[in-house]
């Protein structure tokens, strides 16, 4: 669950910072998803990380911190400030990266905590959905290649969580 707790701060960090610097004329309806979207990742790891604490799973709350601002900081370039096409590109790998940790998460959980992830996976994918719908109002020839860059970028970061994980064992 470290791992998850990690995924939803860094996409918490990630999409504030989005928010933020979101500019042009999708302006309105980027600024309201990711006002939405930052809140809901931090209610999410606030919620990961209780379990984490009632389940008297061993976590450090300063590591996974200063994890999840490394994964986020990867994310946020110069264009932010001008190319809100791939802040949607990061956020979409982001959450492919979140259902990747419930995955891992899930196994030999109880069934309260397996309804626990499963609610934020429901929630990823949902977010997910309206990002893909985001990146296909990507004018002209932009949009395939968007919508590609992001499943790219998604695959990218399920791999490296796969590989983190394997480094660990």
């Amino acid at each position: 669950m470290k791992d998850l707790a990690i995924a939803l701060r860094a996409a918490q960090l990630f999409a504030h910072n989005a928010h933020n610097s979101t500019t042009g004329c999708t302006f309105f309806s980027d600024h309201e998803f990711l006002g939405e979207a930052y809140p809901a990742y931090e209610e999410a790891y606030d919620g990961v990380v209780e379990r984490c604490i009632g389940l008297a799973i061993d976590i450090d709350l300063c590591e996974i911190t200063l994890a999840a601002a490394k994964a986020a900081c990867k994310g946020i370039s110069a264009t932010s400030l001008t190319d809100s096409v791939n802040d949607f590109n990061n956020l979409y790998a982001m959450e492919k990266a979140i259902c990747a940790c419930v995955d891992d998460a899930i196994n030999g959980t109880s069934n309260g905590t397996q309804n626990f992830l499963q609610g934020i996976a429901d929630n990823s994918e949902m977010r997910q959905y309206k990002i893909c719908q985001r990146l296909k109002n990507v004018d002209g020839a932009k949009k395939s290649d968007a919508l590609t860059m992001a499943r790219k970028r998604a695959a990218a970061a399920v791999a490296s969580t796969d590989m983190a994980e394997e480094e660990a064992e």
